[in-house]
């Protein structure tokens, strides 16, 4: 199955990564079920579609890895570019797993670790997407060409444990590893502010030492690291898959079986949805770009693919409530599902959550749209424009409708007799 992926993710480009469908788009997926469906039923198949959206998300970093091994052998253009295709897929199915990230209550006294396995998602999520990323940790910037990592030319030799040891040291900012290290390095800096454009870096920088083509000094340990750092997201990936299994579901210490079991995994599910919501996408990921002007507060700077990151934010919080997941090769994930489970105890706070999350999608498909034009309007670009320009009206719009799902959330909240659900207002 897997090898199945990796062909469907290789045989995927940028422009099929554009029209990638999500469960949710279609109207049948979004019908009522029509039998009564329990907890214990909404559990089983939320734990599918984490072991689908995992198992792609593992897919298609090996795509991005094997595109990466083919730049590093022969440094071209056309590889580069490869690579980065790679990389903007690979957000696609992550980016709708980390519906998954808000573990903490179901976890914390767990011991999930005690066999060597993983504790928490929250925990693990840190080394794979963290951000945002202070690219002084990693590689030259404009001002300075000797920082990061891969200019201490007698520093350390990169290494995963090394660069797990160096994450975060000096300030959270200091990412050296996951999605947004390989981003940068890929990239580089992007140093067009608002305007159109993302970095623009020199595949001469993935050159070896001894060619006398490198265009920035240190190749040798560049290429390291990037190697290096994406053999670090292929593993991660990999044990984070395992989890999820449908063995793993029946095994005690995992992941899956702790969710399985938990009294409070409908509670957490919920909870999950409204901080992607509210505290992620809203704030974090949207509003404070928007209000303060600052490109340097999208998800993705470097590469200027936000509008593919939040999109499917969105879509993960659309899958967790109506029960579904599209894997990479088209096979459409579906069960039980919250919607279900609220529609039949209560259809006028069903319609709430649908009426609102309906008008959200249409507001970021706007903005998705926006950025997979012939001439892309780039979430950054958005950011600098006139308050009344068509993408910055629906960019607000969705921000100001993802946190008035607070009275959606409280309805449900009231009708399931949950206790309140609070933020922290962090977030990464």
């Amino acid at each position: 199955m897997l090898t199945k992926k990796i062909i469907a993710a290789a045989a995927l480009s940028l422009s099929a990564a554009a029209v990638f469908a999500a469960f949710a788009d279609k109207a049948e997926e979004r019908l009522p079920a029509t039998t009564i469906v329990t907890e214990q039923d909404i559990k089983d198949n939320y734990i599918k579609m984490a072991h689908a959206a995992y198992a792609d998300s593992l897919a298609t970093a090996l795509n991005l890895q094997k595109k990466v091994e083919a730049l590093l052998a022969d440094p071209t253009e056309q590889n580069l570019n490869s690579a980065k295709e790679a990389y903007k897929l690979a957000r696609i199915p992550y980016q709708q797993s980390e519906i998954l990230r808000w573990d903490t209550d179901i976890t914390i006294n767990a011991e999930l670790d005690r066999d060597g396995g993983l504790n928490s998602v929250d925990e693990w999520e840190g080394q794979v997407n963290a951000w945002p990323l202070d690219e002084q940790a990693i590689d030259y910037v404009k001002g300075n060409k000797n920082a990061g990592i891969i200019n201490q030319k007698e520093g350390t030799a990169i290494s995963k444990e090394y660069l797990i040891a160096q994450n975060g040291v000096g300030g959270e900012a200091n990412v050296t590893t996951g999605f947004h290290a390989i981003e940068f390095l890929l990239w580089g800096q992007d140093l067009n502010g608002t305007k159109a454009g993302a970095g623009e870096r020199s595949v001469n920088d993935f050159q070896t030492d001894k060619s006398g083509l490198c265009s920035a000094a240190n190749c040798d340990r560049r290429r390291a690291y990037l190697s290096v750092v994406t053999q670090l997201l292929v593993d991660d990936l990999s044990a984070m898959t395992a989890e999820w299994t449908e063995q793993a579901a029946n095994s005690k210490g995992t992941l899956a079986n702790n969710f399985k079991t938990a009294k409070d995994g409908l509670r957490y599910m919920i909870f999950a949805m409204k901080a992607m919501a509210i505290d992620e996408l809203a704030s974090a990921r949207m509003h404070e770009g928007l209000e303060s002007l600052d490109p340097e507060q999208e998800h993705d700077c470097f590469s200027d693919l936000s509008h593919v990151a939040i999109y499917y934010n969105l879509q993960g919080i659309r899958n967790a409530f109506y029960g579904g997941y599209q894997t990479i090769d088209g096979e459409h994930i579906t069960g039980a599902s919250l919607a279900d489970y609220i529609n039949q105890q209560n259809p006028k706070v069903f319609k709430q959550f649908d009426d609102a999350l309906n008008a959200i999608e249409k507001n970021m498909q706007v903005i998705y749209n926006a950025g997979e034009r012939s001439e892309p309007v780039r979430f950054d670009q958005i950011i600098g424009q006139a308050d009344d320009a068509p993408e910055k009206t629906a960019a607000f719009a969705a921000v100001y409708q993802l946190v008035d799902l607070q009275s959606a959330f409280n309805s449900v909240e009231e009708l399931l007799s949950l206790q309140a659900l609070i933020l922290s207002g962090d977030g990464d």
